[in-house]
Order: structure tokens, then sequence, then C-alpha cells
């Protein structure tokens, strides 16, 4: 089947509308995004943050995407984006897996019908071999039997979600410890701010999930290093161990 869509032409096209605009426009859209954590609630929103911040998007994934352990790139894998947006951390990760067949089903996350809507077009257009599926439900509602993946492999994309006041991390909790026996693979991609005691999150959710063990950790703060964004990762396992050694006949325990 045709691939009709990349990361590059989606970013082409929304930097071509964008630079199309009058130059007030232009400002007025910027400055609405809150520098990229604001909610879009609009398809000039959605153009904007692609223009302005798509590019430093795709720079933070990729730099998650090269710790996944290199046995669960091996065979077919369902992959659930919680708080999916338009989609980019799906649409990052297809491009960066080593064949367009190893993602059998993406299930899409996001209370927003305008970007569910849009993650739905940019993952069918981008990977018609995948089954894509979506769930218009806030990260906290979600129930385990809400989701069905069709591998025994699922990796978890939190891109820009943990950070945010109104993530619980409840309904990756519920699907996760309701198929414990299933190998999950999360991964967490968010700004990094300290100052604002938003920089625990990402951890405190970690230590929540018993069983899991961190794979990858990275963050710095925008003045800790020469990028002009802050950028915090997590890469957590429920099989692996950060020298990728299985574990086996490990007991899980979660307290509700």
């Amino acid at each position: 089947m045709l691939k009709l869509l990349t990361y590059d032409s989606l970013l082409a096209e929304a930097s071509e509308y964008i630079l199309s605009l009058p130059e007030t426009k232009q400002k007025e859209l910027k400055e609405n995004l809150s520098h990229g954590k604001a909610l879009l609630k609009s398809k000039d929103q959605m153009k904007a943050y692609l223009h302005h911040y798509g590019q430093m998007h795709r720079e933070k994934l990729l730099r998650a995407y090269k710790h996944i352990p290199s046995d669960f790139l091996k065979s077919s894998f369902s992959v659930i984006d919680w708080g999916c947006g338009q989609g980019l951390a799906s649409m990052v990760l297809s491009e960066y897996v080593p064949n367009e067949d190893i993602v059998t089903d993406f299930i899409l996350i996001e209370p927003s019908v305008l970007c569910l809507s849009q993650a739905n077009a940019n993952l069918t257009w981008s990977n018609p071999k995948s089954m894509v599926d979506v769930l218009r439900k806030r990260e906290e509602e979600v129930e385990a039997t809400d989701i069905c993946v069709q591998e025994r492999k699922v990796l978890h994309l939190l891109s820009n979600v943990v950070d945010m006041p109104e993530f619980s991390g409840n309904g990756i909790r519920r699907f996760v410890f309701a198929n414990i026996n299933l190998n999950h693979l999360i991964i967490g991609v968010s700004p990094f701010y300290p100052e604002e005691g938003r920089g625990k999150r990402m951890d405190e959710f970690a230590e929540s999930l018993n069983g899991f063990k961190k794979v990858y950790s990275f963050q710095k703060h925008i003045d800790d290093w020469d990028k002009n964004y802050s950028c915090q990762i997590r890469v957590l396992s429920n099989r692996l161990t950060p020298k990728g050694e299985v574990f086996e006949n490990r007991q899980y325990v979660h307290i509700v």
C-alpha cells in the first residue's frame, strides 16, 4: 500500500501554511502556543505547533527511541499513544523502527475531537499497513477493557503528557496491571520544569509502576546544555533490566 505522508512532509506543509499568513497572525498563533504548552484548539494552532516545535519534538523522541531494547524491535508489537495530540510521537516511532510491518496496530487516546481526528488521519496516511484505533477519553478515564491490543508486546507512548497537571497515571496503570503478563515498554518524554515542581512528576509516575525498571533515564534543563529546549525522558520495562536481562518468575504487586 502507498505511504501518503511522512513527518518531513507534515512539517513542510505546516510551515508553508504558517509562513503564508500575515505576520500579525503568525505572531498571534505563536504567542497562543504558550511555548508549546497550550492545549491545541484549532487547525491553525496545530500547524503553528508543527512549524515552531515539530523538529524539536522529533529530536526529543528520537533520543528516547534510541534506547528501546534491541530485542523489542525484532518482532511485531502494538503501540498505545496516551494523550496522542496529533499523533506525532507515533509518526516519529513508525519512521524509526526497522521496517513498516513491525507495528501491527496503533491505539490513539486523546480527549480532543479535533486532535484525535488529525492523529487518526496522520497515522492512517503514514502507516497504511497498520491498524489504527481511536479512543476519545482523558487518560484517567480509560478502563483496561477499553483497549484491545493485537500483540503481546506493547509500547506505550507518553509524549508531553506526564508533566501535565491533569495527568494522573490511573488509566495506564489500570491497563498495565490488568495485563501484567504482556511485555510492556513505557516511554515518557516531556519538557523538564524543575522550577515549577513538574520535574518530579516523571519519577513519581515511574515509582508508581511496581515491578517496572528504568531502561533509560535522561533530563536536561534548558540551562544545562546547548539545546534551546529542556528534555526529560524515562524508558521503563516490566521485562528487562537496564542491561537487557529478562526477569524470570517475578511477582508483581499493585496496591489500589
